[in-house]
């Protein structure tokens, strides 16, 4: 079966550093995300070098950063992964800013 892959967003909303999520992670860094289009409570943890190599941001920087990314939104990561999950991440952007428009009425500026 052929994956459908959607552009959606991914937005950082915290950092951990100095840990390793398994035996053969090299990055120490790594940020929790939000992609509403798996679920709109749930946070995944994934390494932040992608982040930082899009952003040119450093990791602590990337917290409030929104990227968007083309993933499977079929088939979101398990719940059993208790170490955090490794995000495929094909053609990583950052997303373009969201109109003031967009925002009136919903705390934002405007």
């Amino acid at each position: 079966m052929t994956k459908k892959w959607f552009p959606t967003v991914v937005s950082v909303i915290a950092v951990e550093e100095g840990a390793r999520l398994d035996c053969c992670d090299e990055d120490t860094a790594h940020v929790w995300v939000s992609v509403p289009g798996w679920s709109p409570r749930r946070a995944f943890l994934t390494g932040a070098a992608p982040f930082v190599a899009v952003s040119g941001k450093a990791p602590a920087d990337l917290v409030g950063v929104r990227f968007v990314a083309e993933l499977d939104l079929d088939n979101p990561p398990g719940n059993d992964d208790t170490n955090g999950e490794r995000l495929e991440r094909p053609e990583l952007g950052i997303a373009p800013p969201i109109p003031a428009e967009w925002l009136r009425g919903l705390g934002g500026e405007g």
